[in-house]
């Protein structure tokens, strides 16, 4: 990591902050963002403790001339790109029917223009200077699966995950490679859904699942450092809770036949095809 220049949007606390203190230790030169200019001028002093080559730039990634100064001041400072890593994320949790436009937006806009315009600009800087680098988007298994009350956040992390797909096809031919990562791991944003899924268990008597106790933000930092070093196959989406790692694959389409075992997917059949029957002889 000691020639690595990396971007960490979101990165004064949690997660963000976790993956800029392991890489910073590692030896890469850190840019570290928030919105906060306190929380950011403290974040990077505290990784001036570990050496100097720090930066921090105050800004919200909702912008796009925020998001292209992150990168112009990057450059300013270190002359180059290698990783950028689109953390920085907001939670405005509601149930769908109660949910406010401006809770919708604020979400959007954060996650997904924010991705979009950060790895534009980073991309851009990457192929002046012709860096074969990386980019890491941080995603949520609630992009995977959706999860009740996080209708903006579920759809956010599900643009995330079909961006990371066609980035890596896009950028494979430059040689960036584009990853995803799944974290579960206590942090000030995912603390309060856990409470939500504690009280639903309890109410049904039943224990909180397992995929749901978490790991540390410092686990992602090392599965972070481990994919820069080993470069996997571009475009995978890769999932962390304390030691344990799994990779998501892409949705599979499933062709319905009458001899499914699946009850359900028969009828479907039967009942599209005498549909198509029906109006062919009319």
């Amino acid at each position: 990591m000691k020639d690595k220049v990396i971007i960490i949007t979101g990165s004064t606390k949690g997660i963000g902050k976790s993956i800029a203190q392991r890489l910073a230790t590692e030896g890469a030169a850190i840019v570290i963002n928030g919105r906060d200019k306190v929380k950011v001028e403290q974040t990077v002093e505290d990784l001036m403790e570990i050496h100097n080559r720090i930066i921090g730039v105050t800004a919200s990634v909702s912008s796009e001339e925020a998001c292209k100064r992150i990168i112009d001041e990057t450059i300013a400072a270190f002359g180059r790109v290698d990783v950028l890593i689109n953390n920085a994320g907001i939670t405005r949790d509601r149930i769908s029917y109660k949910m406010t436009l401006q809770e919708w937006d604020d979400v959007i806009e954060t996650h997904l223009r924010g991705t979009f315009a950060c790895t534009k600009h980073a991309v851009l800087a990457m192929r002046e200077s012709e860096v074969k680098g990386t980019i890491i988007n941080v995603t949520s298994k609630s992009g995977m699966e959706g999860l009740a009350g996080q209708l903006n956040y579920s759809a956010a992390k599900a643009g995330i995950n079909g961006m990371t797909r066609t980035l890596a096809k896009e950028l494979d031919r430059f040689g960036i490679n584009v990853y995803a990562i799944a974290p579960v791991a206590e942090t000030d944003m995912t603390l309060p859904v856990i409470e939500m899924l504690k009280k639903e268990a309890d109410k049904q008597g039943k224990a909180l699942p397992d995929e749901w106790r978490m790991g540390s933000p410092d686990d992602v930092g090392i599965l972070v450092s481990t994919i820069l070093d080993e470069l996997p196959e571009t475009g995978s989406i890769f999932s962390v809770n304390g030691e344990k790692i799994g990779r998501w694959k892409a949705p599979e389409h499933e062709k319905i036949l009458p001899s499914s075992k699946n009850s359900t997917d028969i009828a479907i059949f039967h009942a599209f095809s005498k549909k198509r029957e029906d109006k062919s002889t009319k």
